[in-house]
């Protein structure tokens, strides 16, 4: 990889490109040349997809995550590290300076996480939460809207069944429940006593239990 050049992953320079490029302009090593580059780029990195990632521990790893092998934790940690340790605190200046207000306890909590993969996860799964709570808002709102279901009581005795409907069901249907009642032999069915329930053969339960309740309400009251 090219060494990078303060200011090439963001367009207008600010403290962090400033540091870096002063701290290049007096180091002469190019293995911490290349180090500084690492750690540049990763903390680039970091701050383009708004991480919160701010522990040392962290950011090693989030340089060993990006495929460098240098700097390791205890390069930055120790007293050959300050060049490092200054450009993670520019780092996190810009990152502070990029949010507004007190982070969320969601924020705190994948902010104490060193480890980026499981800090990832854990953040996909409170936006999947946050999602699924949303879902189950909406439908507690749209049920909320729902009409209570009337249910089916005894049908009122009326002196012109053929004129009138009960309930919504009119003279024709209801006779043809009469006739479905009155033609279950043939059909090989019959109607448990106990539980109401409709049988086939006696054995095989078609209807469940209540069925027979059912019909009743619907054909006892009315009048021929």
């Amino acid at each position: 990889m090219t060494n990078a050049k303060p200011g090439e992953a963001n367009q207008k320079s600010d403290a962090l490109d400033k540091l870096y490029g002063e701290i290049v302009s007096r180091t002469d090593n190019q293995r911490r040349l290349n180090s500084l580059r690492n750690l540049y780029n990763t903390l680039r990195h970091l701050l383009s997809v708004k991480s919160n990632a701010t522990s040392v521990a962290a950011i090693a790893g989030a340089v060993a995550a990006l495929g460098f092998s240098v700097p390791k934790a205890q390069s930055i940690r120790n007293v050959e590290g300050k060049d490092f340790r200054d450009l993670i605190s520019a780092y996190c200046a810009i990152s502070d300076n990029g949010k507004s207000g007190e982070p969320s306890d969601d924020e705190k909590l994948i902010g104490g996480i060193d480890d980026l993969k499981i800090a990832a996860q854990v953040k996909w799964l409170l936006a999947e939460n946050r999602s699924l709570k949303r879902r189950l808002d909406l439908l507690h709102s749209e049920f909320q809207k729902l009409q209570p279901m009337k249910l089916l009581g005894t049908l009122p005795v009326t002196e012109n069944p053929a004129s009138t409907e009960f309930l919504g069901f009119t003279k024709i249907e209801i006779d043809a429940v009469r006739e479905f009642q009155a033609n279950l032999s043939e059909i090989d069915c019959v109607i448990d006593e106990a539980s109401g329930a409709l049988l086939y053969r006696g054995k095989l339960e078609i209807a469940p239990p209540g069925f027979k309740q059912a019909l009743v309400k619907l054909t006892e009251n009315t009048k021929d």
